[in-house]
């Protein structure tokens, strides 16, 4: 089946397959991103410390220089496959998330509060009268177009014993998530990854937390 809302994502990834969500290392706390696979040229974005982005392969001509992409806003608030900044960064700057060691501890919680997906107080647009396009006039993850089954009602985090304040423009358009994640940390962020999936429907989700709250929130759909 084909919906209009997730047009955009298959034809920018057609060619595309991103293989790990990275960070950077760097001393002077940014490293740029350039136009080409070389230091001659164009700094188009300077990614910050504490910033998660794509990273998709080695440039043809430059192995030590990596194809990345930037999401345009911090949050994934609507974005599609067009929302990126696609650039060049040094290898030698990156950080794969995966290459972290998986954080086990009691000093950090990450926890959904879900519940059944109910039509009430939902403003819903659909495609051919059939296909769901909008929830509340948001894009939204996790059905392609079928009408989800779970939704978030809420995140708790605790940090430290305290209690990170999630607003609800984060989670209202995550559906069919679960508690199964991996949690990372770096420094003093932590790093929480998961897959969510109806079947069709299925997304990659990213957040990055420190003390002061949710930092960002990276979103995949293949």
């Amino acid at each position: 089946m084909t919906k209009i809302f997730i047009f955009a994502i298959l034809v920018f990834l057609a060619t595309t397959s991103f293989s790990q969500v990275a960070m950077i290392k760097d001393k002077d706390g940014f490293t740029n991103v350039r136009s080409g696979p070389n230091n001659d040229s164009t700094v188009i974005y300077k990614v910050e410390n504490f910033e998660l982005f794509f990273v998709f392969e080695a440039a043809k001509n430059n192995e030590n220089w990596l194809e990345v992409y930037i999401p345009k806003n911090q949050f994934a608030l609507g974005c599609d496959g067009s929302d990126y900044i696609k650039g060049y960064m040094h290898s030698s700057r990156i950080i794969d998330i995966y290459d972290l060691e998986k954080y086990e501890g009691d000093d950090f919680s990450f926890k959904y509060k879900l519940d059944s997906f109910s039509f009430e107080n939902k403003i819903v647009d659909y495609v051919d009268d059939k296909w769901i396009s909008k929830i509340n006039g948001r894009r939204y993850y996790g059905t392609d177009g079928e009408t989800p089954k779970i939704e978030v009602k809420s995140i708790e985090i605790i940090m430290g014993g305290k209690e990170i304040s999630v607003p609800k423009i984060l989670f209202s358009d995550l559906f069919e998530c679960s508690n199964k994640f991996e949690v990372y940390k770096y420094l003093d962020a932590y790093i929480v990854d998961q897959w969510n999936s109806d079947g069709a429907g299925g997304y990659g989700i990213t957040w990055l937390i420190d003390s002061d709250g949710v930092k960002q929130r990276l979103i995949f759909i293949p």
